[in-house]
């Protein structure tokens, strides 16, 4: 399946009404839209891996949730519950970057343009992301080398598919 994968500066104060205006978009221009907190975004491989992952579940029938979106969320978080996903990865009031996700053959600078917001590649970046985010504490960090971190985060994805 085509995505698109955007970074985006946004001022989230009301996270229901974003998530109803971007799923009114989505269903205006006929595909899916996943919104997730950059915070939990541990580098560009991160997000890849976990749409990668979503789009195999789905042409597998093998998804827990009933939206790609959803699915990838999970796979992003790291976790099996979706409270637990949201949780983890979702928007929330104050988030001020999004990782952005239009899964079909629309453009995610449209989607920002619509929601107002600003693309900012920066915000995918692993550098300074805080792991713990991800439930990913010192010890486990300490088995690998400061610059292979972010691979903790590309394991957590790996790890979904066994806890189904």
């Amino acid at each position: 399946m085509i995505h698109e994968i955007r970074g985006a500066r946004a001022a989230i104060d009301d996270p229901e009404a974003v998530l109803r205006n971007a799923a009114a978009w989505a269903a205006g221009h006929g595909v899916e839209v996943l919104l997730a907190d950059a915070r939990a975004v541990v580098g560009r491989d991160h997000i890849e891996s976990a749409v990668r992952h979503g789009e195999r579940a789905k042409d597998q029938r093998a998804m827990a949730t009933h939206t790609l979106a959803m699915e990838s969320l999970l796979y992003l978080s790291g976790r099996r519950q979706i409270a637990d996903a949201i949780s983890v990865a979702g928007i929330r009031k104050g988030t001020t970057g999004v990782a952005v996700v239009v899964f079909g053959d629309t453009l995610a600078a449209d989607f920002l343009e619509a929601m107002g917001w600003s693309a900012d590649p920066t915000l995918l970046d692993a550098a300074r992301k805080d792991l713990e985010v991800l439930g990913i504490r010192e010890p486990e960090r300490a088995t690998v080398p400061r610059r292979r971190e972010a691979d903790l985060a590309l394991e957590r994805v790996a790890l979904v598919d066994l806890e189904k």
